[in-house]
């Protein structure tokens, strides 16, 4: 039986993010983010690996079978307007960085466990470390409820600021209301609220996910040619921004193509969950000419998956995204057909950054943007390595 091949494109985190996202059985983001808000800490981080495995297929002809429609939200990482900006929009100046001395900022993690989220994390970490302000990490544990927890802590311990890389765009809005309305400024970082929390945010730092799924959905028709095929698509948290967006973004980009999306499954970021599902999906479908997957961490499951099973590059074409060090080697190698790097450390320094603006009273713009930089055979070798994760 000829083997088909397998196109892994870009996907973010989403940090986290996130990890967190969450960024997208995962490392741990966030360092000593536990479960209890008491415990601070500055800008250094320690592990605790928790996660929930999405092992959960759907079959579907059409792009509408979204494997987590309850939780969705269609917003996600597009900005309340097109009120848009750079991160070195957020520089701060000497005043600014004079003031955020000694303060208290929270962050709530969609997961301390995720790679990506591991490395947004940092950015938070690095940025607060230099200011001098004191930082409270929490896992979310890809749990709305128990973020909505943490939020609602943050309120009562009367801290400075928030920064949010949610599980759920949509749970959590009203825990960004509540904060709003204490008077505690929240900004939002590598995965977003839905459309209808933009109003008690301060601002979102993060990819344009819709755009993320696009390009993978471009380059997947490109990798297939005028034939097409099936394929499938492993996804980060269910419900977050980054797994609607980029998913919503690549079947618009297909649409109407000789591509057909099979099944649509969430591996959490989790490297081991994704092999797991690729086997799955390999066996099953004989003639599956793709995969999607929303991060690199979860194409490198896959192209573990491919290894196992004796597919090759030039059997399988492979596409991820978030620009880690290991999809830029799997690009080199053949397992992927491209990545693209979604500058996770930037993420997590513009949302500190952004926080200290909007303490001291500044209009901050809807949304300050990332550029993501796709990588591919014809550019991986000369790319700056040290700017992977």
């Amino acid at each position: 039986m000829k083997k088909r091949v397998v196109g892994v494109l870009l996907s973010v985190a989403m940090v986290s993010a996130l990890m967190a996202g969450c960024g997208d059985s995962k490392e741990t983001a966030a360092g000593s983010a536990g479960s209890s808000a008491s415990s601070k800490s500055t800008a250094s981080a320690s592990s605790s690996g928790a996660g929930k495995s999405g092992n959960e297929s759907t079959d579907s002809k059409s792009a509408g079978s979204e494997s987590t429609d309850s939780k969705s939200t269609s917003a996600g990482s597009e900005a309340a307007s097109s009120d848009t900006a750079t991160y070195s929009d957020l520089e701060l100046t000497d005043e600014e960085k004079a003031s955020a001395k000694g303060l208290t900022i929270g962050v709530t993690y969609c997961t301390s466990s995720a790679p990506a989220v591991k490395v947004f994390a940092q950015g938070i970490q690095e940025e607060a470390k230099e200011l001098g302000i004191e930082l409270i990490e929490l896992d979310g544990n890809f749990d709305a409820a128990t973020q909505a927890d943490q939020m609602n802590t943050f309120i009562s311990q009367k801290v400075d600021g928030i920064v949010l890389n949610p599980s759920d765009g949509t749970s959590l809005v009203s825990s960004c209301k509540n904060a709003d309305e204490a008077g505690i400024p929240v900004v939002t970082g590598a995965m977003n609220v839905d459309e209808s929390g933009y109003e008690y945010i301060r601002t979102f730092v993060g990819p344009d996910d819709k755009d993320v799924g696009r390009i993978a959905g471009q380059t997947m028709m490109e990798a297939l040619g005028d034939k097409g095929g099936k394929v499938a698509i492993i996804e980060g948290t269910a419900g977050s921004s980054a797994q609607v967006n980029r998913t919503e973004g690549f079947e618009e980009a297909v649409a109407g193509s000789a591509v057909e999306v099979v099944a649509k499954n969430a591996a959490d970021y989790d490297e081991a969950t994704a092999m797991g599902i690729a086997e799955d999906l390999l066996t099953k479908y004989s003639d599956l000419a793709g995969i999607f997957c929303h991060d690199d961490t979860m194409a490198s499951g896959v192209a573990q998956a491919m290894k196992e099973l004796g597919y090759t590059g030039s059997d399988l074409v492979v596409v991820g995204y978030g620009g880690s060090a290991k999809g830029a080697e799997l690009v080199q190698e053949g397992y992927l057909v491209a990545t693209a790097v979604q500058p996770l450390v930037d993420e997590g320094r513009g949302c500190i950054k952004a926080l200290v603006k909007a303490i001291n009273g500044e209009e901050l713009s809807a949304w300050y943007k990332d550029e993501i930089t796709p990588l591919s055979k014809d550019n991986v070798e000369s790319y700056d390595k040290s700017l992977l994760w």
